[in-house]
């Protein structure tokens, strides 16, 4: 992650990742959920 981080902060890239880790969607910067097949952004 910390690789991923420096690429999109130091970089300029635009990083996606795909987790059903919580601890990993934990450290982005936003994160969005998918349910019944449909993509909603995370509330808090």
């Amino acid at each position: 992650m910390e690789i991923l981080r420096r690429l999109a902060h130091e970089q300029g890239y635009c990083v996606i990742v795909v987790t059903h880790d919580p601890a990993i969607a934990q450290e982005a910067d936003e994160a969005l959920r998918m349910k019944d097949g449909a993509l909603r952004a995370n509330a808090g």
